[in-house]
């Protein structure tokens, strides 16, 4: 082998090896650009802090600042309120969950049904999404239906001998008694 064939093959072996180089390092930055595009993607959250400390404020103002605001608010007294919200709890129709306690499950529905609001205007009013405050809407209406079977009941079915007319009334009512 002469010095011109050791030059040309030195100098192949070289472009091959810078040519692979390159090519790894495409590979490289392509690879981490994807990365990041999807790392991007997700969600982010800050501090919840600030928000926990907004939540509980707003039920504070619902329920703990005197029963005249909770009864126009929430349609019920403070301990009327309590006492669902335990009796819920007890039958394990409801429970806390990382970031919605009972009470500010209860009290979104109360206050959505009690007020005629939207999903929406809670949402904002409780420093929630939508989607949240439609999922414990639907959550807290089944459990309603449920302690609805526990505490209502008519006493007849007998239609004829139950059903009675008031003089102040139009109409006539069926008695209905609340289990205690």
């Amino acid at each position: 082998m002469d010095l011109d064939q050791q030059r040309y093959y030195y100098l192949t072996m070289l472009w091959q090896r810078t040519l692979y180089v390159i090519v790894l390092l495409l590979a490289l930055w392509y690879r981490n650009r994807d990365d990041r595009k999807f790392r991007s993607g997700g969600r982010k959250y800050g501090p919840l802090v600030e928000r926990d400390i907004y939540r509980t404020n707003v039920l504070v103002r619902l329920i703990d600042i005197s029963d005249a605001i909770c009864i126009k608010q929430l349609r019920m007294s403070r301990a009327v309120f309590y006492k669902l919200c335990i009796r819920l709890r007890q039958k394990k129709l409801l429970s806390d969950t990382l970031h919605v306690s009972v009470e500010e499950q209860v009290a979104m529905f109360l206050y959505m049904i009690g007020q005629h609001h939207t999903n929406s205007s809670i949402g904002f009013w409780f420093w929630r999404s939508s989607e949240t405050v439609s999922r414990y809407f639907n959550i807290v209406l089944r459990a309603m239906g449920e302690l609805a079977r526990d505490l209502i009941y008519v006493r007849s079915t007998d239609t004829h001998t139950k059903i009675t007319s008031s003089p102040d009334r139009f109409y006539p009512y069926f008695e209905v008694t609340l289990r205690p």
